[in-house]
């Protein structure tokens, strides 16, 4: 009896399992991008460094706050651009990139390109959120 009861709850956690995976959003990185797992997609330049970083994040608010705050004594600018987009440069780690704000079915997403060297120079970062966006066919939304 005992072997029964355990084989139905391991069944039962197969099958939540397999729900809880279908409720993942999928999302399409521009194509030089390679998935490297939990919502984290590089693109490497011809030398095979980390040139550029795209990261999905699912949305809470603290996090949100945390991209969205300017923070001058650990050298994090941000500021809000067209589209409900965001630009930020952060020195403490040499990086600069764009990000938004999305909803998919019901479930909010940071998307969050960012790109080493603190040069201001978003032209790049914000051209793939927007390939970003038309691949998932999504639009930013405002927060």
């Amino acid at each position: 009896m005992f072997k029964k009861i355990v084989l139905c709850l391991v069944f039962a956690m197969m099958i939540i399992g397999a729900v809880s995976a279908a409720n993942q959003t999928n999302f399409k990185a521009p194509s030089d991008f390679v998935d490297i797992g939990d919502g984290v997609y590089v693109l490497y330049d011809s030398l095979q460094n980390a040139d550029e970083i795209l990261s999905v994040v699912e949305y809470n608010e603290h996090d949100w706050k945390d991209y969205t705050t300017n923070d001058t004594e650990n050298k994090y600018v941000v500021y809000k651009d067209k589209n409900n987009t965001y630009n930020f440069t952060d020195g403490s780690v040499n990086e600069a990139g764009s990000f938004e704000l999305i909803e998919v079915n019901g479930e909010k997403f940071i998307i969050d390109f960012a790109k080493t060297g603190n040069n201001g120079d978003f032209n790049k970062t914000y051209t793939n959120l927007l390939e970003f966006n038309k691949l998932n066919n999504i639009k930013p939304i405002e927060k």
